[in-house]
């Protein structure tokens, strides 16, 4: 009897343990991935180096920032539309972007493209 129970217990041990690390594995690569988004939001990575490539794109009337992201990803200008969201939202541009037609270069840095969507920097004339 004392030999099952034994087993069992141990069996227990084992599953709990098993689970534990299945846990401590699944936390440590979440918290690298926000690690990595959060680099990301903060970085301000250019899609290329200067002279870059310029690019038109036409901002419309209440656009959000998840709209405007992936506008500016599918012409690339950015590389993530989700990091470009967060950016948006902790800028100070977020409540200022003037509808238009902009042309925006990809060795932009995403703040340098609110500041121009804002009406607050000039573009580069060519």
């Amino acid at each position: 009897m004392k030999k099952r129970s034994t087993a069992a217990f141990a069996g227990i041990c084992g599953l709990k343990t098993a689970v534990l690390a299945v846990i401590v594995l699944c936390l440590i690569r979440l918290g690298g991935q926000a690690y990595s988004f959060g680099y990301r939001v903060f970085a301000q990575e250019t899609v290329s180096e200067s002279p870059g490539r310029n690019v038109a794109v036409t901002i419309s009337e209440g656009m959000s920032g998840k709209e405007i992201g992936e506008l500016l990803e599918g012409r690339g200008l950015i590389r993530d539309a989700a990091v470009f969201r967060v950016q948006f939202a902790l800028s100070d541009y977020k409540n200022a972007i003037v509808p238009g037609s902009y042309i925006l270069n990809t060795s932009q840095t995403a703040e340098e493209m609110l500041a121009i969507l804002a009406g607050q920097q000039e573009t580069e004339s060519e």
